[in-house]
Formats: structure tokens, sequence, C-alpha cells
């Protein structure tokens, strides 16, 4: 854990969760993936609205707070095949390798979710596929990930750079992305629940806009 100078308010300590989430595919060249929300401010992180713990029916979805999205984009900027397309496979981060981004153990390993076609939600499913991992005194969700693909089990013992997944379109998301985020172990029945942790992705605190693992 660490504290970061650009992280205000109660936006400590922070998980380094480390940069290496994404094998690319061979026949893909290296492009970088693009924060659609991260940070601790409601405009830059659509996540944040959880923080308040006032509010009864947001205390089960705390942990994300801080959460981070990200999809993949090409040199022009462009994260899909065409505007929008309802299918989930034409878009660029889609079937993209989720590794562990630190060594721990598998809490939570949900699979059999469907994708969603764009832009429908699963609500009733809010992380979708997923896998959690408890690495020493944070839990990670790696969320909303393809149907068939989860790799592990509850219980495993996983290192870091591990396959955990593939990046999909299930639960409660408007397009494919990835959904990182970090939070202290939740309480019975709200595994998602836990105070949330901010995270270092790249050596910083990602905000909506920047850009991961650009060449």
């Amino acid at each position: 854990m660490a504290s970061d100078p650009g992280c205000v308010g109660r936006c400590r300590p922070i998980h380094r969760a480390g940069s290496g989430i994404f094998r690319r595919h061979r026949h893909r060249m290296a492009q970088p993936h693009l924060v659609v929300n991260g940070g601790s401010d409601f405009s830059t992180n659509a996540h944040f609205f959880t923080l308040d713990a006032s509010e009864p029916r947001l205390r089960d979805w705390r942990g994300q707070s801080y959460g981070v999205d990200l999809v993949q984009i090409d040199g022009l900027g462009l994260r899909a095949k065409g505007l929008q397309p309802a299918d989930p496979r034409a878009y660029r981060i889609y079937d993209a390798h989720v590794l562990a981004p630190c060594a721990g153990r598998v809490v939570l390993a949900v699979d059999g979710l469907p994708d969603m076609q764009v832009p429908e939600m699963d609500r009733a499913h809010m992380a979708g596929n997923h896998v959690m991992l408890r690495c020493e005194q944070a839990d990670v969700l790696l969320g909303h990930l393809s149907p068939g693909s989860v790799r592990v089990r509850v219980g495993d013992a996983i290192a870091a750079g591990v396959w955990l997944g593939s990046v999909g379109n299930s639960g409660n998301t408007g397009e494919p992305h990835l959904h990182v985020h970090a939070q202290r172990p939740g309480p019975v029945g709200a595994p998602l629940g836990g105070d949330p942790l901010p995270i270092l992705l790249d050596g910083r605190f990602p905000v909506r806009g920047d850009r991961i693992g650009s060449p």
C-alpha cells in the first residue's frame, strides 16, 4: 500500500494493482487502453456515487467507488468497428486475456452469464462474470468477463500474471470493457461492500481520459 500525492480527500491508501492486466492478441498491434471511468470525483468516475455510506441501497456496492473501467482503442482513438455496434465481438477489447494483477487467492469466481448485446444491460448481475482475488489485505475484482472464459476456481492460489479469463460484455455494462476495483474484504453477504481502495496502474492513479499501456 502507498499514498499518492495526486489523490485527494478520502482517496487513500492505494493498492498497487500493477499494469500487466492484459495479454495482447498476437494478431493485434500494440494498442493502448483508455480509462473511461476512473478518479475520485463524480465528474470523472461514474462509480464514485457508491461511496455515500448514508444510502442503504449503495452499501453492497461501496467497494467499487474508485473503480476503473478500461476499453481498448486503435491509433485513431476508435474502440469498435462501426458506430456502437450491437455485437460485442466488434469491440477491440473483446476477448482480450485478463491477467492477475497481483498474487493472491481466488475468493469469488462467477461464470456462465451471457454476453449482452450493446447497449442492453443485465442489472440483476452487476459485475457479470468476474473474478475476485484477495491480495494481502485487499480484494481486487475484475469484472464483465465473457461466458465460459473464467479459468480459476474459488480457493485457487494465483501468481501475478496468471490468465484469469477474457474480456466480455456480461453484467451491467453498456459495452465491452474491463472493470477493475480494489477494496477491503466486504461483509458476509455483501462481498463487494468493503471499503474502497484506489489503485495504481502504470504507476499512477488512473483518471478518465488517461491511456494505459501506450506504446
